[in-house]
């Protein structure tokens, strides 16, 4: 547990039950409070009632995939208000740049485990800190 993750809300959107319950458990076991969803319109319900800290987002979604969700998370293109980290099993460079140009962070390949989950979730909220500061100033 840190002091980056300690009582932050993570929003975790995954069609796999499985995967969902796995990260859930790994981020709050790091002091995280979580959040899931199975799809992308699930996620954004979810993401308008929870305010999130960050979002961990599966591109590979039925429905409206994760890349619609980046877009409607910011449809004017002037950046999200917290950090998204992408995930898939297929997250292959042209797609993690693709999230990247709709305001991704960084990206995360299937399989993967929970010590990389919450290390990777612990550096984007650590660098989005400053960010979030100078906004609260």
């Amino acid at each position: 547990m840190t002091h980056e993750t300690q009582g932050r809300r993570i929003v975790i959107c995954d069609p796999d039950r499985t995967v969902l319950e796995l990260l859930q458990i790994r981020l709050e076991l790091a002091g995280c409070e979580t959040f899931t969803a199975r799809t992308g319109e699930a996620a954004l319900e979810t993401l308008e009632q929870v305010a999130p800290d960050a979002l961990l987002l599966e591109l590979d979604l039925p429905g409206m995939d994760g890349f619609a969700v980046l877009r409607a998370l910011d449809p004017d293109g002037e950046g999200l208000a917290f950090p998204v980290l992408v995930m898939g099993k297929r997250l292959g460079e042209a797609d993690f740049q693709r999230a990247v140009a709709l305001g991704a962070r960084a990206g995360l390949v299937k399989p993967f485990g929970g010590t990389d989950v919450v290390e990777t979730v612990e550096r984007e909220l650590r660098a989005a800190a400053p960010a979030r500061r100078a906004a609260v100033a």
